[in-house]
């Protein structure tokens, strides 16, 4: 896991907790932190992580990630294949081309 990216999250533990558990159930290629909510007291509440595997079914790869990651703070995931993420990561219409210039890659 690529701990350089994490130390500037020192503050979210659980975001580190949660990164940890998906690289262990999906090792992935990637994982991008591209949304994080606070509370008007400035009270981590929410985060959004985006996973760049090789999954051979997507839809049973979400379900357990729900199934088996436990988190203090709500999490939403997305996933895409490396061939999804290489096409749409270049298109600037794209969702994906959003998180990877406004995401922070946590691993990978």
């Amino acid at each position: 896991m690529d701990k350089t990216a994490l130390t500037q999250l020192s503050d979210f533990a659980a975001v580190r907790e949660v990164v940890d558990a998906v690289a262990a159930l999906l090792a992935p290629q990637t994982i991008y932190l591209y949304n994080q909510k606070l509370n008007n007291r400035g009270e981590f509440t929410s985060f959004k992580l985006c996973v760049v595997g090789g999954f051979a079914d997507k839809i049973k790869a979400e379900r357990t990630l729900y199934w088996e990651v436990d988190s203090e703070i709500p999490f939403d995931v997305v996933l895409y294949t490396p061939q999804e993420w290489k096409e749409l990561s270049a298109s600037p219409a794209a969702f994906a081309c959003h998180i990877k210039e406004t995401g922070m890659r946590v691993y990978g």
